[in-house]
């Protein structure tokens, strides 16, 4: 972020040298994107049935695994095929890391300052997912900021 001078992940990988591809070769519901490493050169391959949105947040993902875990890309590549895992360590860390890389704290303060804002709202205006939502949410409540995480959706006008 204030290290690189950008919030654009594609100007993040071209300052890391990373080489950025897309493939059709993993279906609409595929692979959404991975990351390796080969003949000194990380490579970073994007489903290419995303949309230019979804692109965006997984090539940020990939982004973080190669800061966050470069030791574990020389070994093997890091494939997701679903991005807000929480099973697993380093795709936690990587999903904080896109959060807090993709949304500013300013503009959730600015956003939920607005009395006719809900939580979806806010992440339609902000062109990214409940899931990484939450995520940048989750990291700004560690950091000290007062919100509330979203506990599900309220769903009594089913009973009717």
């Amino acid at each position: 972020m204030a290290k690189y001078k950008t919030n654009d992940p594609y100007e993040l990988l071209d300052a890391l040298g990373v080489e950025v591809r897309e493939s059709r070769a993993y279906g609409r519901d595929g692979l959404k994107g991975y990351c390796y490493f080969s003949k000194r050169t990380i490579f970073v391959v994007l489903n290419a049935f995303l949309s230019e949105v979804e692109k965006r947040i997984i090539a940020m993902h990939e982004a973080a695994h190669i800061i966050l875990h470069q030791d574990q890309i020389k070994v093997a590549p890091m494939k997701d095929n679903v991005i807000y895992d929480m099973t697993s360590r380093t795709e936690y860390q990587a999903n904080l890391f896109t959060a807090d890389f993709l949304i500013s704290d300013d503009e959730v303060e600015e956003l939920t300052a607005q009395e006719d804002m809900d939580y979806f709202r806010i992440c339609k205006e902000l062109y990214v997912s409940p899931d990484l939502m939450s995520f940048k949410l989750f990291s700004m409540i560690q950091r000290g900021y007062r919100y509330n995480l979203p506990q599900g959706l309220n769903s009594t006008f089913l009973k009717n």
